[in-house]
């Protein structure tokens, strides 16, 4: 919090509250003319400053377009990172919306979100694909950084413990989708937001905003709608937001590759509790078996 503080005072604001604290710690922060940013304390090893700032430049492009990001904000010396004490800040605009994630929606709401949020998503790569030049510094997603021997979240197949039954069948799905992924020739890629979840996602379907482009990267353009299906894998509702997003996006893709991919996100999860989340945690037990439960129903594991 102090280190926060400190941060806060380079761009003239004040540090009020801690939002959360998942990849990395974000603060609402009050700027000396009376409005609100969000001031980001980067994960340590997570990404380096070229990846940082290849992410300020994306965003600032598609802010630029009238995309509904936040957009970057300098400080008082014109730096849009700000190194304290070794650790790494930026700020962004305040996006003053609620996350769908904290939204009740009914079943015909629910599918116009998912609908707006295809639109949102295809308007995204648009964009994006338009400056071939952005985020050259950025994650890749794509078939190693998925399925090689070391994914970008980590080795999924070992989050289990040693010997436990899950392990063969993690191993077993990343060869099976390595296979499928290896077979579809006419996947399109490109730059992509990577985390179109609950909490990334806010406001309506009227007026929806993406935020935290933390893990963008290049990879599959599918896989943005796959993430955006993983916290309602178990839901009776699935197909019908599956099929809301595809026409949203106006994809030439099946409810059954978007769900492969909503299981390549679920195995890269499983990954990425590894060194988040203590093995005691029921939490990392929880996406053990989603990814698992999706890799058997998905990939036929």
């Amino acid at each position: 919090m102090k280190l926060a503080q400190i941060a806060a005072s380079h761009w003239n604001g004040t540090m009020v509250r801690l939002i959360s604290h998942r990849e990395n710690a974000v603060y609402e922060m009050e700027l000396g003319d009376g409005s609100r940013a969000a001031l980001r304390q980067h994960r340590p090893g997570y990404q380096g400053t070229d990846s940082i700032s290849d992410e300020m430049d994306w965003t600032a492009h598609l802010a630029s377009q009238g995309f509904p990001c936040p957009r970057p904000l300098a400080t008082m010396d014109g730096e849009l990172l700000k190194a304290v004490e070794g650790q790494v800040f930026s700020a962004v605009s305040w996006v003053d919306a609620t996350p769908i994630a904290e939204q009740d929606f009914s079943a015909d709401a629910r599918c116009q979100l998912f609908e707006a949020l295809g639109r949102m998503l295809r308007q995204l790569h648009g964009l994006t694909n338009a400056s071939p030049d952005l985020g050259r510094s950025r994650p890749v997603w794509s078939l190693d950084g998925l399925t090689g021997p070391n994914p970008l979240w980590g080795r999924y197949w070992e989050t289990p413990p040693k010997g436990d039954p899950r392990c063969a069948i993690l191993n077993s799905a990343r060869d099976t989708a390595r296979n499928w992924l290896k077979a579809q020739s006419d996947l399109d890629q490109g730059l992509i937001h990577a985390d179109a979840i609950g909490e990334n996602v806010l406001g309506t379907a009227d007026d929806l905003w993406l935020i935290d482009f933390d893990d963008g990267g290049h990879g599959y353009l599918m896989f943005d709608l796959g993430v955006a299906l993983t916290q309602h894998w178990d839901q009776d509702y699935l197909p019908d937001i599956a099929h809301a997003i595809l026409a949203g996006y106006g994809a030439d893709a099946s409810v059954e590759d978007v769900f492969r991919f909503m299981t390549l996100r679920c195995l890269a999860s499983a990954g990425w509790v590894q060194g988040r989340l203590d093995q005691d945690d029921p939490q990392r037990d929880r996406y053990i078996n989603r990814a698992v439960e999706c890799s058997q129903k998905y990939l036929g594991v």
